[in-house]
């Protein structure tokens, strides 16, 4: 239920002019308290009106979501190549600490023969050689290596 004098309680609190009869009438309506006391902040809300940025077309709002559902589609199903490229890494990343684990002694001392000092002992002693399996081993992670590292980057493209 609206009090009859509310119209001029909000005209008085858009344009600042209390009249006596408008202060009078405060003093015994609750209501129109209340609608003077919000009065100030609807006026400042009915201005903003426009919003600083416009919202997208709906055209290019759906478009959008299409693209990212074909992303989404896209990941999931390369999910299973993307583990089997995971299990592939650890594999490469084990058997090149395994070798190197089995013959860190032969390769620490093969690259300090690379010193002048060095060749010329290995060259006079006939030093140590490594054993043809750790090259075949070396040959075949390197290429694993390689394979997966261009196939990672070809990938991405």
């Amino acid at each position: 239920m609206s009090c009859p004098f509310e119209a001029n309680v909000l005209r008085a609190a858009h344009d600042d002019e209390w009249s006596d009869s408008v202060r009078r009438h405060l003093l015994e309506c609750d209501d129109c308290v209340a609608a003077a006391a919000v009065a100030p902040w609807m006026a400042r809300f009915a201005k903003i009106g426009d919003r600083e940025h416009s919202l997208p077309d709906p055209q290019i709002v759906w478009l959008k979501a299409k693209v990212l559902q074909g992303t989404v589609d896209a990941a999931r199903v390369a999910r299973p190549m993307t583990i089997v490229q995971l299990f592939a890494y650890l594999v490469v990343a084990g058997g090149w600490a395994a070798i190197l684990t089995w013959k860190w002694d032969a390769v620490t001392t093969w690259l300090r023969g690379f010193t002048p000092t060095g060749l010329v002992q290995n060259v006079a002693l006939g030093g140590d050689s490594m054993s043809l399996w750790f090259f075949a081993f070396v040959f075949i992670l390197s290429s694993t290596t390689v394979m997966l590292a261009m196939h990672t980057i070809m990938a991405e493209e």
